[in-house]
């Protein structure tokens, strides 16, 4: 349920002398139509001020209480539970943005060490192919020392 408080700022009261009590508008939620003070029986034009209107959601398993049926010490004890809950909210929002903030930092953390990660791949892959090279240069002087020795080998021996 959807309800709007009426309430005129400036104290004045109703325009027929009387003063005028904050009204409760019911609005319908499903066709979107919205009561107003004209529609109510107020004064027309608006000629009662600059208003203000507030707009609430009431639960529609809670009773509305007029705070003459709620004594003081429990106004203040809910006041001090919602201050306590306000106060628990404001922590849990600061306690997600340093979250999201930590998450922003290490997403960019993790793309920087990703860049390092391709680059040693692709240093190790260079000097892996530098040392296949020196292999494959190395098995070709080791052959052509041992025929070498070889050689001289036979020459002594004749």
């Amino acid at each position: 349920v959807l309800c709007l408080l009426s309430i005129s700022p400036t104290g004045r009261g109703d325009p027929n002398g009387g003063p005028r009590s904050p009204s409760l508008l019911s609005v319908p939620q499903q066709t979107g139509e919205y009561a107003t003070d004209e529609e109510d029986g107020g004064p027309p034009g608006g000629s009662g001020g600059d208003k203000s209107i507030e707009v609430f959601d009431l639960p529609e398993n809670e009773d509305v209480l007029t705070p003459s049926e709620v004594d003081a010490g429990k106004l203040y004890q809910k006041f001090r539970e919602l201050a306590s809950v306000e106060r628990e909210k404001q922590r849990w929002e600061k306690e997600k943005s340093q979250l999201k903030a930590s998450i922003e930092e290490n997403k960019e953390r993790m793309m920087k060490l990703e860049g390092y990660w391709i680059e040693a791949q692709t240093l190790c892959h260079t000097v892996n192919e530098h040392l296949k090279e020196a292999q494959a240069q190395y098995q070709t002087l080791e052959k052509k020392y041992n025929k070498a020795k070889k050689l001289i080998k036979d020459y002594q021996q004749k």
